[in-house]
């Protein structure tokens, strides 16, 4: 069953094989000639912002910082930042992201007029600006965010730092505003939200750094559009964790599914949780089969899914299913993306089975934090194979490096990227081309 998760969760019965990276376009001389000459890729990492609705709307990229690095306020070295942000992103294919996400790219305004942003896709671009205490904006800058308005993107900028006077012409330009919570006073950030309000009305403000849920439910009452920080995949501390009822049941299916339980057995399962019934009838009922006759029986619904499309749903309904946590949603596609990059980094060395089992190690390892009880606990109520325990729990075996490299993806405090990335012998482009894809594969799911 494991070997063939992979094909469950994409709806095919194998995982398409992991794809090269894509090639970066042919550049235009004008950007040929403004490249440093050496290029300069970096691992790139990922934050999610999550929408009103706790779902997952927009990202932010960012290159993942180097305590060696040089003093990142010389310009020069500002300018080979952004520039390696920008040719990372386009080296990505970042346009293929922009039609069902955001993507706000942090850039110097100076960076504004590179020729690296011709051509670049307008739709679901937010340049999140840098903005810096010295060199004020002046009516070059002003007009060059206009006309990229006019274009079609978008602005975001630091409230504290757009309030200054001299910069709140830049302010009226921008859709988006930032303000970090990370201290919790609310009654400080209600303040400077209705500061920005009485100098730019209309605005969308963003809530950055949100360490906790309980964060997260204050900036939703102050009516912050985007919620961004560690709170969306934070391990919440409780004093007597127990796993929900509703996602034991889900639990106890799937090992039953897993060592080939017969229907008769499944069905009986789902008859002494009614819920979980109607959500199978109304699943099997569903436009998306495209069944002619109407289903009405569990054992009948259970034979039409058979054990793959069932193992997949269950598993849908482990991350979904719960009624005492929120940002499902978020969490789940974050898994699936974390899967199914370490499931593609693993493409070239690994056979099939462990492929699958790679991605299953991704998947659950945020088990914990969905059903919020110790992962130790959490991966004690299903039967995995031990490479994957070994990996998720203790960060040994074969399976490992691929997860430590994905879940990089998503930090900024994860030393020995390089090195990691040599043992599975992947080059730079290929793990931030095969992260694009994940995360395009995961929002996929996560819709459906």
């Amino acid at each position: 069953m494991l070997n063939r998760l992979v094909g469950m969760l994409s709806g095919n019965q194998k995982p398409a094989p992991a794809q090269p990276a894509p090639a970066a376009p042919t550049p235009k001389p004008a950007e040929a000639a403004a490249k440093p000459e050496k290029k300069h890729h970096s691992v790139m990492r990922r934050e999610a912002m999550l929408g009103r609705d706790q779902r997952v709307a927009a990202y932010t990229f960012m290159l993942r910082r180097d305590s060696g690095e040089q003093d990142e306020t010389l310009p020069e070295v500002q300018q080979l930042i952004d520039e390696t942000l920008l040719d990372n992103l386009r080296s990505m294919d970042i346009a293929r992201l922009l039609g069902q996400r955001k993507a706000f790219v942090p850039i110097r305004p100076a960076t504004l007029t590179h020729p690296l942003l011709e051509g670049w896709p307008a739709a679901g671009t937010v340049w999140a600006l840098k903005i810096a205490a010295a060199n004020p904006p002046d009516d070059a800058l002003l007009s060059r965010m206009a006309e990229l308005k006019a274009r079609g993107f978008h602005f975001a900028v630091d409230a504290e730092a757009a309030m200054r006077p001299d910069w709140q012409g830049v302010l009226q330009h921008a859709e988006h505003v930032l303000i970090s919570v990370a201290n919790e006073d609310m009654s400080a950030v209600t303040t400077q939200m209705a500061a920005v309000s009485r100098v730019a009305s209309g605005k969308q403000f963003v809530a950055t750094e949100v360490q906790t849920l309980e964060a997260f439910h204050m900036c939703h009452k102050l009516q912050f559009a985007l919620f961004m920080g560690p709170f969306i995949t934070r391990r919440e501390k409780l004093d007597h964790p127990v796993v929900a009822p509703s996602r034991a049941k889900v639990l106890s299916l799937m090992n039953r599914v897993r060592t080939g339980a017969e229907i008769p057995v499944l069905a009986e399962q789902f008859r002494h949780d009614p819920a979980l019934s109607v959500r199978l009838l109304r699943y099997v009922n569903s436009p998306g089969m495209g069944l002619m006759n109407k289903i009405g029986g569990i054992e009948q619904a259970l034979m039409v899914m058979g054990q793959d499309k069932l193992y997949r749903w269950l598993t849908m309904i482990l991350f979904t299913g719960g009624k005492t946590q929120d940002l499902d949603h978020a969490v789940l596609e974050n898994a699936l993306a974390r899967g199914r990059l370490a499931e593609q980094l693993a493409g070239r060395a690994l056979f099939a089975k462990a492929r699958d089992e790679i991605f299953v190690a991704g998947l659950f390892s945020m088990l914990d934090v969905v059903m919020r009880v110790p992962i130790e606990q959490a991966l004690q109520q299903i039967s995995l194979p031990a490479e994957i325990s070994e990996a998720i729990l203790h960060q040994r075996g074969p399976y490992a490096p691929y997860l430590a490299l994905a879940i990089a993806c998503e930090q900024d405090d994860q030393s020995g990227i390089e090195a990691l990335a040599k043992s599975i012998g992947r080059e730079v482009d290929e793990i931030n081309a095969a992260h694009m894809d994940a995360l395009l594969w995961a929002q996929q799911m996560s819709e459906e």
